[in-house]
């Protein structure tokens, strides 16, 4: 990792760009989480709203960890710089997420684009295991997440035809 000063100047740029890409996304969101999800029928196995509120602090509180890792190292090789655009697509990815699903209402939506998703987040943890072990082992749950996610999106979706 670097030194001083351009170790706060990386972090700083993490934290910025995790926080501008969560305002930007949610700013799509419109009242789709509180009216829309609100009124949709959900399977039994959904866990509760406040739930997410917590995946969602922790997912942008190891983004953040795993930009400025990226970041920090970016000299290092070109799988850094493989690992830091799959990094900022899992970013933007997951804010794309947010706006098809809460942003235009669709359950369909927000199944099927977890698809391409779930496929960035993998090639993310690859690319990670190889370079950055740290990095890797603090997205490993957020991979097991993503299992969750696909299987309750359908069933929102398969109840909600």
């Amino acid at each position: 990792m670097k030194e001083g000063g351009s170790s706060i100047k990386s972090f700083l740029l993490s934290i910025s760009i995790v926080v501008t890409l969560a305002i930007l996304g949610n700013a799509f969101v419109g009242d789709g989480l509180t009216v829309w999800y609100a009124e949709l029928d959900k399977p039994w196995y959904l866990v509760p709203l406040w739930f997410f509120i917590i995946i969602g602090i922790l997912y942008y509180m190891m983004v953040s960890v795993i930009l400025y890792r990226q970041i920090s190292n970016i000299a290092g090789s070109m799988l850094r710089k493989v690992a830091l655009i799959l990094t900022l697509s899992m970013l933007v990815g997951n804010e794309l997420w947010n706006y098809l699903f809460f942003g235009l209402k669709s359950t369909l939506l927000g199944f099927i684009s977890l698809i391409p998703f779930i496929m960035i987040v993998g090639l993310l943890a690859f690319t990670l295991k190889k370079i950055d072990v740290f990095s890797f082992r603090i997205l490993l749950p957020y991979v097991l997440w993503l299992v969750y996610d696909l299987i309750w999106t359908f069933g929102l979706y398969m109840q909600n035809l």
